[in-house]
């Protein structure tokens, strides 16, 4: 397979590994919002410590932890945020990414061995999921890095000799 093939599969797949990490964003967004809204409906396909934070601020009953909790939360979504934007120029920031990723998997372990309740197996599924696709990201970011750029890839034209100039009349 020629380097343009391969650079645009890799392109690819990086590419929808940068769309889940937006889409995880946006859910987790999307939790905290239904959260407030003291709804019963939570996404799967989100991060669990932004979530987690404002549950326990808002359980808080005397209402101190409540400001601090969501800007943890507001301060960790904006963290994704930074790492999917910033993704798309150097794929170091899909690196950072799947590290915050891997953190709040573990947090979402730690809460599951320490309540003794594993009735979010489902949740770990679809963290594992997002860690798949994060790490697939780190992969091909890895790989578009090592690849020559198009701009090398192409054969270089021969010079043509330039032949002096006559006089000019």
């Amino acid at each position: 397979m020629d380097t343009s093939n391969l650079r645009h599969i890799a392109q690819q797949k990086y590419n929808t590994a940068r769309l889940n990490l937006l889409i995880m964003i946006i859910f987790t967004l999307l939790n905290i919002v239904l959260l407030f809204a003291q709804s019963n409906t939570m996404m799967l396909f989100s991060a669990t410590v932004p979530y987690m934070a404002v549950i326990v601020g808002m359980e808080d009953g005397s209402g101190m932890l409540l400001v601090p909790c969501i800007l943890v939360a507001v301060i960790t979504l904006i963290l994704y945020f930074l790492c999917w934007l910033l993704s798309k120029r150097s794929h170091v920031w899909m690196i950072v990414a799947l590290v915050l990723f891997v953190l709040d998997c573990l947090a979402l372990i730690g809460i599951c061995v320490w309540a003794q309740d594993f009735s979010g197996i489902l949740d770990i599924a679809f963290h594992a999921f997002v860690l798949y696709y994060l790490i697939m990201g780190v992969k091909y970011g890895n790989q578009l890095k090592n690849l020559p750029s198009e701009e090398e890839e192409q054969p270089q034209q021969p010079q043509q000799p330039q032949t002096p100039a006559g006089p000019e009349f």
